[in-house]
C-alpha cells in the first residue's frame, strides 16, 4: 500500500512545464475502463505477440500524429510483433493519465509500455510499476542518447526509461539591445557568470529604465526547480542527499544559500521583476530572457522584429561549470508485461533516430539522439543550436527521489519567500524540516 500512496502522492502534486509539451483534454481512443488487451502469440507460430502502449496525450495533438505514425512504422517492419496505442489525455491538474496508471496498477492491468516524465521514474520504480531495460539495449545505441536523457531515465544504476526529446532553458538575449550597451553574449566555452549577468543587466536596467531580466519568477511550479536548480548545482551544492530522502546539510547548503541570495540580489537591485509584464522581451522591453525551445516559435512568427538570439545558462563565477535544465517525457517498459523483450524494442523503436526526427518536427523540442541532428536543419544554428549544444555539455537532470514533488514544492516555496524579502539560510531550514518528515516515510 506504501508504495501506491507514494506514486498517487507524486502525480499529484507534479505538474507541467509552462510551455514545455502540450497538455490535452479529451477521452480515450478507445474510450475504454483501461481494461487491458489480450496479449498473444508470439514467435513459436501462434501469431504475432501483441503490446499495447499508453500515451499521455489525445491522438488529434501534433505529439498524438508523431507517435501514431511511428507505432505504425513499428507495425510495419516487425511481422511478429504488434503494438496498439491508446491514447490517454492528462487533465488540468496533471492527473487523468496517471490516475489510470494508479488503477491499472492495482489491478494487474498495466498495458505493455507507458509513457512516463522524467521527474517521476524514481516513484514509478518504487511503486514496482517499471522494469529495468539494460539488457536489452545494446551500448551502441545508447552511446547515441544525450547522457541526460540516461540520466533521467537511471534509478540505482539500472536503467528503467528513454525518451525521445529533450527541453533545456537558456538566456534569451535581444541582439540589438546588448549592441547598443557594446556588451558581448556568453558562449558554450565561456558562458556568462553570475557576475557578467547581473553586470550587463545592471547596466541595461539603468540605460533603459526598465528591468533588463526576465527570470519568469510569476511562472510558479515546477518551472522553479526546473529553471533554478542549476544555479544551485553550478555552485557546487545539491538538492537532496544520493539517497533522494537526505535534505539535512544538503537542501540547505552553504552553496544553495548563496543561488537564493544571488537572486535576492537581482531583485533587491531592480534588475529583474518578480512580477514581470507579460510579453516584455516579445515586445523589446526586456533585454534578457530565461526560456525554453517553446519560446522560439513564438518569436519567430509573433515577433518578426525582435531580434533575438540566445546563450548558454549563467555559471558560478566559483566553478565555472555549466549546468542547465532538462527533463521530459520518456517510454518505459512494465514490470506487468509478460513480453519485456518485445516491449523494450518497442521503447528503443520510439526514440530510434527516425522517431526522434519525428517528434521534434511536430512539437519543436530539442532531440535526445545525437544522431538525428543531421535530420534537423533548424538544430544545426541559432538558438536551438545553443539549447542543444549546452544539454550535451551540462544536461543535468533533476533529482531522482520517491519524495520528489515533495521536494520540488518546498523549493518553489523557498526561492519565492527570498524573493519577497525572506533569509535564504532561514527559510532553506525550515524547509528541510518539511522534506525530513515527509522522507522518514521511506526511509528504512
Amino acid at each position: 500500500m506504501k508504495k501506491i500512496l507514494s506514486l498517487l502522492l507524486a502525480c499529484a502534486l507534479t505538474v507541467s512545464i509552462a510551455g514545455c509539451g502540450k497538455s490535452t483534454t479529451g477521452t480515450s481512443e478507445s474510450g475504454d475502463s483501461g481494461t487491458k488487451t489480450e496479449t498473444t502469440g508470439g514467435a513459436n507460430g501462434n501469431g504475432p505477440v501483441e503490446l499495447k502502449m499508453w500515451v499521455h496525450v489525445t491522438d488529434d495533438t501534433d505529439e498524438g500524429k508523431s507517435y501514431a505514425e511511428r507505432a505504425a512504422a513499428f507495425n510495419e517492419a516487425h511481422d511478429d510483433i504488434k503494438v496498439t496505442v491508446e491514447f490517454i489525455p492528462r487533465d488540468g491538474g496533471g492527473s487523468g493519465y496517471e490516475d489510470k496508471i494508479n488503477t491499472a496498477l492495482t489491478t494487474n492491468q498495466l498495458p505493455d509500455v507507458i509513457t512516463l516524465d522524467g521527474p517521476n521514474t524514481a516513484a514509478y520504480v518504487d511503486a514496482g510499476i517499471v522494469a529495468p531495460i539494460d539488457e536489452y539495449i545494446s551500448k551502441e545505441s545508447l552511446d547515441d542518447y544525450l547522457p541526460s536523457i540516461l540520466q533521467q531515465g537511471t534509478v540505482n544504476g539500472k536503467l528503467y526509461a528513454l525518451g525521445a526529446m529533450e527541453s533545456s532553458v537558456a538566456l534569451f538575449y535581444n541582439k540589438d539591445i546588448l549592441a547598443k550597451y557594446n556588451i558581448q553574449p556568453g558562449t558554450l566555452d565561456n558562458p556568462w557568470t553570475w557576475d557578467d549577468l547581473f553586470e550587463a543587466a545592471k547596466t541595461i536596467t539603468e540605460g533603459e529604465g526598465y528591468p533588463a531580466l526576465d527570470m519568469r519568477f510569476n511562472d510558479i511550479g515546477e518551472w522553479y526547480i526546473y529553471a533554478f536548480a542549476p544555479f544551485i548545482w553550478s555552485n557546487g551544492g545539491k538538492i537532496i542527499g544520493e539517497d533522494g530522502l537526505t535534505a539535512e546539510g544538503i537542501f540547505n547548503s552553504p552553496e544553495a544559500v548563496e543561488a537564493l541570495t544571488f537572486f535576492k540580489k537581482l531583485v533587491d537591485s531592480g534588475v529583474v521583476s518578480v512580477t514581470p509584464e507579460e510579453n516584455n522581451f516579445e515586445l523589446g522591453k526586456s533585454a534578457l530572457y530565461l526560456n525554453g525551445p517553446w519560446a522560439i516559435p513564438t518569436l519567430e512568427n509573433s515577433y518578426p522584429d525582435i531580434n533575438f538570439e540566445a546563450m548558454p545558462y549563467p555559471v558560478s563565477p566559483k566553478t565555472k561549470e555549466l549546468h542547465v535544465p532538462t527533463g521530459s517525457w520518456q517510454y518505459a517498459v512494465t514490470a506487468q508485461s509478460k513480453h519485456p523483450a518485445e516491449a523494450a524494442k518497442l521503447v528503443e523503436w520510439m526514440t530510434n533516430t527516425e522517431s526522434v526526427v519525428s517528434i521534434t518536427k511536430a512539437i519543436g523540442m530539442p532531440p535526445a539522439r545525437k544522431s538525428s541532428v543531421e535530420f534537423l536543419p533548424e538544430y544545426q544554428e541559432g538558438a536551438r543550436k545553443v539549447l542543444l549544444d549546452q544539454l550535451a555539455k551540462g544536461g543535468h537532470a533533476r533529482p531522482l527521489s520517491v519524495i520528489y514533488p515533495i521536494i520540488s514544492r518546498n523549493f518553489q516555496e523557498a526561492v519565492e519567500a527570498v524573493l519577497y524579502g525572506d533569509d535564504p539560510q532561514t527559510v532553506l531550514d525550515e524547509k528541510v524540516q518539511v522534506i525530513e518528515r515527509e522522507a522518514q516515510r521511506y526511509k528504512k
